[in-house]
Order: C-alpha cells, then sequence, then structure tokens
C-alpha cells in the first residue's frame, strides 16, 4: 500500500489513477476519523461495499469539494445560504432533498443525499480530484445534475463493534487488510473530537439527525443565521 500527503503536488493525479482502477478506492485522514474514499459511481460504491463488507440498508455520503456543482446539486432555499451553511456546518454532515434518478440507491435515501463539509484547505485538495472526474464523467450514476463530489464512509468494517478508527496504525493495518491500495495522510486529524453530527436542512426547520462535534453549537448558530426570518 503506497503512502502519500494531502498536500503533495501529486495527489489529485495519484488519486484518480487510482479511482480509475479495478479497485477505486482509497484511505484517507480526515479530522475526525480514517475515512474510505472512492468516486461517486456505481463502481466507487460496489468498492466501498466489498472494502467495508457493507450490510444492507445503507448508503454512502459525499465530500464537499467544488463549490459550483454543490450549489447545483442543491435545492433553491439551501442553495440561497450556501455561504453561511459551509461555514456553520464545518465538520458536520448535511442532508437535503436532492433531483436523483432513483429515491433510493448507493448515496441517496428517500431522495435524499448527505455531504461532508471540512476545512478550506482540505476542500480544495478534495476540489482537484472532484474537477478531473468531472472531466472524465459527462453524467453522473445517480443524480439529475453531473455531479461528482467524491464519495466517503468510515475505514473499518460495516456494523464493527469498535466503530470508526481514529488510530493511524490501525487504520494502516486496515488498509493492508482489505488490499487499499493508497493511503492518504494529513496531520488533520483531531483525537477525541467523536462522531461527525448529521443535520438534515429542510426548508422551513433543520434538525439533528445524529449527535457529535458541537452539535449544540452548530444548531443554534444555523437557527440564527439562516432560519432567522421564519
Amino acid at each position: 500500500m503506497k503512502e502519500i500527503n494531502l498536500t503533495d503536488s501529486n495527489f489529485a493525479e495519484t488519486v484518480v489513477r487510482i479511482f480509475n482502477s479495478d479497485n477505486p478506492l482509497i484511505i484517507l485522514e480526515f479530522t475526525g476519523t480514517f475515512g474510505l474514499v472512492a468516486p461517486n459511481t456505481l463502481h466507487g460504491a460496489e468498492a466501498l461495499d466489498k472494502t467495508k463488507k457493507r450490510v444492507d440498508g445503507k448508503c454512502y455520503g459525499s465530500i464537499l469539494g467544488n463549490c459550483d456543482a454543490f450549489r447545483n446539486l442543491l435545492p433553491a432555499h439551501v442553495e440561497s445560504n450556501i455561504e453561511e451553511i459551509i461555514n456553520i456546518f464545518e465538520r458536520a454532515f448535511i442532508r437535503f432533498d436532492v433531483a436523483c434518478k432513483s429515491p433510493n440507491s448507493k448515496v441517496v435515501k428517500d431522495s435524499r443525499h448527505q455531504t461532508l463539509i471540512e476545512n478550506f484547505a482540505f476542500r480544495k485538495q478534495i476540489e482537484q480530484v472532484e474537477l478531473m472526474l468531472m472531466e472524465q464523467h459527462s453524467s453522473s450514476d445517480f443524480f439529475v445534475i453531473n455531479y461528482q463530489g467524491l464519495l466517503c464512509t468510515s475505514a473499518n468494517i460495516s456494523g464493527h463493534s469498535n466503530g470508526a478508527i481514529t488510530n493511524r496504525e490501525q487504520a494502516l493495518e486496515f488498509g493492508k487488510e482489505r488490499e487499499v491500495e493508497l493511503f492518504v495522510h494529513s496531520g488533520l486529524l483531531m483525537q477525541n473530537m467523536g462522531s461527525y453530527p448529521s443535520f438534515y436542512i429542510g426548508t422551513d426547520e433543520i434538525t439533528v439527525e445524529r449527535k457529535g462535534y458541537r452539535d449544540s453549537e452548530i444548531l443554534a448558530e444555523a437557527k440564527e443565521k439562516i432560519y432567522k426570518s421564519h
């Protein structure tokens, strides 16, 4: 298993080369955990399924990279607040209604999709990969628009009692055991951060779907700034 850094000059090219292989996924060090990342395609989702031994009924979220593509994916009431949303929901998932080819798929559940928002420097590196994939794919396997935001999930066996992996040596061992070809270090992991919280952003209200890091603070700020007119 090859190891590189998120800030390496050849990061995007190296990742895209893996994404165009028969085993299109990598391990990436996020701020909250070590995760598996794959292209936003049926092939990518199937690779995640295989590596995680995914249990039935689960679907994958994406990582925010290119803001223009993400803006086009969002419903109007969310799109109009995108700058505030990106700032407020850093290190959190947001779930929203989406125009999709099927209401339930590998990445959509009940016509809703969720996206993880990381910090700016992280997003800019992820964006490089996403833009390269947008040049390769003229349409999405799942969405009405050509959204290629990278798929992400925790780097572990689905349903494992120990939960997500936050230890580098354990993450490296998992990658070798599951035959992952690329491990990307970032140096951004925050120990004891806990789970990423998840929020559903509806037309008139926001709800917490999973508690986690700073969830109460995020909810209060979102209600004040995004729904202040309601």
